[in-house]
């Protein structure tokens, strides 16, 4: 892969975490990238889908015109590659790059339509949005050689939704950055367990809430941080399960985030009952267990793919079960947990592993190595 030219192009997040990772695993493997990015999307793209979305459609097609010109016009890369939030820039560029018979990868990270009409419930299923984020999802889907997503599972779910042959679909694990999440010193069992969330149905909250109930005697506070979408009702729910050892903070910088993880005697992963939940690994169970912390999540077909026994998992939304695991992860048990999945993540997830990982999902578009 060394000195393969990689171009990077679109309306993507330069500050989401995938796409960072992209950009790292890149450089590792030696390319000469060049990255043309011109963000054109508010921060929370499910969001925008209520409205705000067609008051930035201005400003994305001229994002969308100059990027078209770039790519027509600069010195032919070996491969471009589109990242989330890549599906537009997908279905008009992509074409562009066929044209020059240049190999096109997606990162799309995510479904638009699952997300935003399954997962999250933000519109009907027959709505004309229901309408538009599925034709999106597989036009884009279409429009390039290889799509990335995070797990296995998702690629099932893609190459089903899309009607495109599996083959076409690649997994790419999410990770986490390791210059920031590294294994720091053990607070103890008493140190607070930490559940960092954006209150979306995925993240399961009722059954988080239902399993601090059942711990009033524990003697440990849930520090719940974040906001989004549910955050108002889940503060409701908590008043009216009675007085519980639920803390609520607003969201932190990553920093910050690092320290909260650093100060937390375990860490919380997803608990949803959403078809989506079965089919992800979240950010924050690869960034917990490259920090050296006992993770629980619950025991989806994703989770298991990807770390097998390595942590702590539950039944989805089984909030007993969720308070069991928590009572019973003190001493040696908790620190064997972290122990656990701290080495199933150097051993799969690390950016060494995953450059590994990446090299093998590009050599097929790339083809043998140029000689001088």
């Amino acid at each position: 892969m060394r000195g393969r030219r990689v171009l990077v192009i679109g309306t993507f997040d330069p500050a989401m975490p995938r796409t960072r990772q992209w950009l790292r695993l890149l450089d590792d493997l030696g390319c000469d990238v060049e990255v043309r990015n011109i963000r054109a999307w508010a921060d929370d793209r499910a969001a925008q889908s209520s409205g705000p979305a067609l008051g930035m459609l201005p400003r994305v097609i001229a994002a969308l015109w100059r990027l078209a010109r770039h790519l027509l016009t600069c010195e032919r890369p070996d491969v471009v590659v589109f990242l989330y939030p890549g599906h537009v820039d997908a279905c008009v560029l992509g074409p562009i790059a066929r044209l020059r018979r240049i190999p096109t990868v997606l990162d799309i990270f995510i479904s638009l339509h699952d997300t935003i009409v399954v997962d999250r419930d933000l519109h009907g299923r027959r709505s004309p949005v229901a309408l538009a984020t599925r034709t999106l999802d597989v036009a884009a889907c279409w429009s390039v050689n290889l799509v990335v997503v995070d797990t296995p599972e998702h690629a099932d779910f893609f190459a089903r939704f899309t009607h495109r042959a599996r083959t076409r679909f690649a997994v790419l694990w999410v990770g986490a950055d390791e210059s920031l999440f590294v294994p720091q010193a053990d607070p103890g069992d008493d140190a607070p367990i930490l559940w960092y969330l954006t209150y979306i149905p995925l993240h399961g909250f009722e059954t988080v809430a239902r399993a601090a109930a059942l711990l009033r005697d524990d003697g440990r506070v849930v520090r719940c941080v974040g906001n989004g979408q549910e955050r108002a009702g889940a503060e409701l729910l908590a008043k009216e399960l009675g007085p519980l050892n639920l803390e609520f903070v607003d969201s932190v910088s990553e920093t910050e985030l690092v320290d909260e993880i650093g100060r937390a005697s375990i860490c919380l992963g997803v608990f949803g009952t959403t078809p989506k939940a079965q089919r992800v690994v979240p950010n924050k169970v690869f960034q917990c267990a490259a920090a050296g912390r006992a993770v629980i999540t619950a025991a989806t077909p994703a989770l298991r793919t990807a770390f097998g026994e390595s942590v702590v998992t539950v039944p989805v939304g089984n909030a007993p079960a969720l308070a069991d695991a928590i009572r019973n992860l003190r001493g040696d048990a908790r620190r064997q947990a972290a122990a656990r999945a701290h080495a199933a993540f150097e051993a799969r997830f690390s950016d060494a592993a995953l450059a590994r990982d990446l090299a093998g999902i590009l050599a097929p578009l790339l083809g043998p190595p140029q000689t001088s």
